[in-house]
């Protein structure tokens, strides 16, 4: 496991030093594949971090914490797709090793600062302090000293995915502990009534209008949903959005077997 700098017990996140130096940081979404493996594939992919989806899926809180903790002795950002911002899970799942959250179905700054609450130590949350972390491998650490580090470590992000999150978005953006504004470019589509059409008017000004919001709040902005073939996510990367998903492991599985299938049947 990653070793934090000698006293000062920082807790490294790559995903977050990738976006304050302005790149653009990439993150594998995980459905399907339940052991750590998956990590070590997305290491060598050269994914800055992964995150499991436990708003589309059945995963466990045990399966989670592995994941989490190989992606931390990977050097790795592991996170977690709660299921809201009310989520009790939320709680566990950082306490288990992951280092934010990704919160879907943010439509309100209400709704943002209850995922704020959960995921932040007070004052400004009011996640439960735990006496042994495995970001300092277990080791005793004082609370001051390890709450400090973990909460400067922990990324909080909201998921623009409906009209009333877009109005809403500026205030969403202003609140003091999210980090990234999210497109989740499928429900807002749907939503908006043009599912899947990424590069219609309607979402493209819906996109942009979420990266101006984190941009004049001085807070990141991210995508999820945009296929990478698609010249709507080169723009929107372009555009500002440097938090980007890669999509499910599932998806990229699928893809691939049936690439080598077709090849090998068609030879093409």
């Amino acid at each position: 496991m990653s070793t934090p700098a000698n006293n000062t017990h920082q807790v490294p996140n790559r995903v977050r030093d990738t976006l304050r130096r302005g790149e653009v940081a990439t993150v594998l979404s995980i459905r399907l594949v339940r052991t750590p493996e998956i990590v070590l594939l997305a290491r060598a992919a050269g994914f800055d971090g992964v995150f499991v989806d436990l708003e589309h899926s059945t995963i466990a809180s045990d399966a989670v914490s592995h994941i989490s903790l190989t992606a931390l002795a990977a050097g790795l950002t592991p996170l977690v797709h709660v299921r809201s911002a009310y989520s009790e899970s939320i709680g566990p799942c950082l306490d288990g090793g992951a280092l934010g959250i990704i919160v879907p179905h943010v439509d309100s700054a209400q709704e943002g600062r209850a995922a704020v609450a959960a995921a932040r130590y007070p004052p400004r949350g009011n996640r439960g302090v735990s006496s042994a972390l495995p970001f300092f491998d277990f080791r005793s650490i004082s609370s001051d000293t390890a709450t400090a580090a973990v909460d400067m470590a922990t990324l909080v992000i909201a998921m623009i995915e409906s009209q009333e999150a877009l109005d809403n978005v500026d205030e969403i953006a202003a609140l003091d502990g999210v980090d990234v504004l999210m497109i989740g470019a499928n429900d807002l589509t749907a939503d908006l009534g043009v599912p899947g059409d990424y590069g219609g008017h309607l979402a493209q000004a819906a996109f942009r209008r979420v990266i101006g919001a984190a941009e004049a709040a001085g807070r990141f902005a991210g995508v999820g949903g945009v296929p990478a073939e698609s010249g709507e996510l080169r723009d929107l990367v372009q555009a500002g959005a440097r938090f980007v998903s890669a999509g499910v492991d599932l998806r990229h599985l699928g893809r691939a077997i049936t690439s080598w299938n077709d090849h090998v049947r068609t030879g093409d």
